[in-house]
């Protein structure tokens, strides 16, 4: 009899067993635990991961992977996610247990508008020890982002190309602390004075880090995602300083990439990396800032600036006074030099007098043509554009069209 029980007992713990799985798929899931990592947590926080999906209308996943089949972390996650998700917006946080390293997944429109927060996110994923709570932080992190960027009261995202006024940056980000308040005042106040005048952005942005991106996309995307450039074409030009290599990069969009051309960006280079190596940021910036004013002013009442039309130098009046007076003193003295080697002599009043009579007897006198030598070279005419000035250009992760150009310092 205690045989019968204990196997009816049997069948009902497994029959539970079957069930429970069965009750918890019943609903969409949006915690992917493969190895149960999370334990009891799961179903609290899929619950939170499914509210906050609704709520803001993008889909909010996180993969706990025990491996990742051999692929990459983000490829192994995007099959998740489309088989799950389709093509919806949304992110997917992925973690690799067995190479304890991760990544960030973006879908939709979600890639235009959470790239740039991507490090925020996972870094709140990163700072707590068990997994549960790294979970927990991260669903917080982006409902704290989300409620920036999208309308939760429609439960519809923003509109693509719209940027939320939350998200509009100053035209001076230093957050690489590089200047004074003094000079971060001052410098602010020459970027909006310009950019105003101009209806073109001229921006400067410092950091500490590119998040592992490289510094044009991280140029580029700043530019985009931040709310920077006037008018439909987005017109303007960004200074971005990374110190952490010790990168500048410039990135043009707009009306920028017409007025900056690439032979302009070496033009402008020569001009600020000097006093960028050399620690003065705020002789930089404003270099830069002066730059940008005149080249769009150039390239509005002429023509831009380009390969043989760079902005000539100019000499201060007092140097070219200097120059002349040097150059009288040192030609008065290698004159008074040669002057003081020449022997006393009388001048002759015809040439005869400089000759010794009967020293020469001409018997005989011809003109005879030896040979004709006749020289000749071509002259090329190189024809000359009236048209703009020639810039390389790329597309960035937004779509838009930038040019630029950076390196070190």
């Amino acid at each position: 009899m205690k045989k019968q029980i204990c196997a009816v007992a049997a069948a009902l713990l497994l029959l539970f067993a079957l069930l429970v799985p069965v009750s918890a798929q019943e609903g969409k899931t949006y915690v992917f635990d493969e190895g149960n990592f999370v334990g009891d947590a799961f179903s609290g926080l899929n619950r939170q991961a499914s509210e906050l999906s609704d709520t803001y209308g993008v889909q909010v996943t996180v993969l706990l992977a025990v491996d990742t089949d051999g692929m990459r972390a983000v490829d192994y996650a995007g099959r998740i996610y489309r088989n799950a998700f389709g093509s919806a917006d949304g992110l997917m946080l992925v973690y690799d247990a067995g190479e304890m390293a991760g990544d960030i997944y973006l879908s939709g429109q979600a890639e235009e508008t959470l790239t740039d927060d991507v490090s925020v996110i996972w870094d709140a994923f990163d700072a707590p020890e068990y997994y549960d709570d790294s979970v927990e932080a991260y669903l917080n992190a982006v409902q704290t982002i989300l409620a920036q960027y999208y309308d939760a009261s429609s439960s519809e995202p923003v509109s693509a190309g719209v940027i939320p006024s939350e998200r509009l940056k100053p035209r001076l980000v230093d957050e690489a602390d590089l200047l004074t308040d003094s000079e971060e005042t001052a410098l602010l106040a020459k970027l909006d004075e310009i950019s105003e005048r101009q209806q073109f952005d001229v921006a400067v942005v410092t950091v500490n880090s590119l998040g592992g991106k490289t510094p044009d996309a991280f140029a580029d995307d700043y530019y985009d995602y931040n709310g920077y450039g006037y008018g439909e074409n987005a017109d303007g030009a960004l200074l971005l300083i990374s110190m952490e290599d010790r990168d500048w990069h410039i990135t043009t969009c707009g009306y920028g990439i017409t007025a900056i051309t690439d032979a302009g960006l070496g033009y402008m280079k020569d001009q600020f990396l000097p006093d960028l190596s050399d620690g003065d940021y705020s002789g930089a910036f404003t270099t830069f800032a002066d730059l940008c004013d005149s080249f769009v002013t150039q390239a509005k009442t002429e023509k831009p600036y380009d390969t043989g039309n760079l902005p000539k130098g100019t000499v201060s009046p007092i140097m070219i006074v200097i120059d002349l007076v040097l150059g009288l003193v040192i030609g008065y003295a290698i004159a008074s030099v040669r002057k003081s080697k020449l022997k006393s002599v009388r001048n002759k009043v015809e040439a005869l007098d400089y000759t010794v009579p009967g020293s020469m007897m001409l018997t005989d006198s011809r003109d005879i043509f030896l040979n004709k030598t006749v020289t000749t070279r071509t002259i090329h005419h190189e024809s000359s554009s009236s048209g703009g000035g020639s810039s390389s250009t790329h597309t960035s992760s937004s779509g838009r069209t930038h040019g630029g150009g950076g390196g070190k310092f």
